[in-house]
């Protein structure tokens, strides 16, 4: 994970970095995600391999870690970007 991206949510703790993927409207599979990088700290590979996404209603039980990267950075653009009306 590339530093820069850390810097952003360093001083975040669990409960304002799940109440700021609410707010700007992020599946629950993309929250997921993006707490597993940023407050759990764990590799895409290790997401690829452990979460089970058909628990969030999606067809297959696992995904790529190609299809974990476009989720992040799509989830990413949304905190960075998106401003929920």
């Amino acid at each position: 994970m590339p530093k820069r991206l850390t810097t952003l949510f360093l001083t975040t703790n669990k409960d304002d970095l799940e109440q700021l993927c609410k707010e700007k409207g992020l599946n629950d599979y993309e929250t997921e995600i993006i707490m597993r990088i940023y407050w759990k700290k764990q590799s895409l590979n290790f997401i690829a391999d452990t979460m089970e996404f058909d628990k969030f209603g999606k067809v297959q039980k696992y995904y790529s870690l190609r299809t974990i990267n476009t989720i992040h950075k799509e989830a990413f653009l949304k905190l960075m970007l998106s401003k929920k009306e």
